[in-house]
């Protein structure tokens, strides 16, 4: 995973019942991570995360989101 290059960083919040919610500033938090919102740069991710920490007692974090090179598709048909 080293070699992988980070699109951006998704805000996640860890419901009770073990689902996960991300966020989207427009329509607050969404189930589906890709109606949240990707932002560029982890600082910022982080100071929002940090915010929303503030009025929430779930746990809210910081995830990276890699680009998808498509290798592990090209190894699943190389043997085809």
């Amino acid at each position: 995973m080293a070699d992988e290059e980070i699109a951006g960083y998704l805000i996640r919040r860890e419901l009770e019942n073990g689902d996960d919610e991300f966020w989207n500033p427009t329509e607050k938090w969404v189930s589906d991570p890709g109606d949240s919102e990707l932002y560029e740069d982890e600082d910022e991710a982080n100071a929002v995360a940090d915010l929303l920490s503030e009025n929430d007692s779930l746990v809210i974090t910081v995830e990276e989101v890699y680009f998808d090179d498509g290798e592990e598709e090209d190894e699943a048909t190389d043997g085809e």
